[in-house]
């Protein structure tokens, strides 16, 4: 990410995830999404940049919200829904959530 002051955002740590461009590979999955169906349904130019720019425009926000968050914030969503179960569970007396 190009700041205005002309600074380049790039990955300073080993363990920060594959990415395309500028964009981490989840981030990249939100906006392929929307090109997808922009690509599948859509007839002409105006949908299509429609579809497109929402999907940058959520691509960005869930961008935003990720560097908010804690990590494995999403995947606590998941599993709080029942669409992913955990590999593991805590022991029952670990009570409260102290994390990093």
């Amino acid at each position: 990410m190009v700041k205005p002051d002309g600074y380049v955002e790039i990955n300073k740590f080993i363990d920060t995830k594959p990415m395309f461009g500028n964009w981490e590979v989840d981030t990249l999955m939100v906006f392929s999404v929307f090109v997808g169906i922009a690509i599948m349904f859509t007839k002409g130019f105006i949908p299509f940049a429609t579809f497109f720019g929402t999907g940058v425009l959520a691509a960005t926000l869930y961008e935003k919200i990720k560097k908010s968050k804690i990590k494995g914030f999403f995947l606590h969503i998941l599993y709080m829904l029942g669409i992913r179960q955990p590999k593991t569970l805590p022991p029952s007396y670990m009570r409260y959530y102290i994390g990093a």
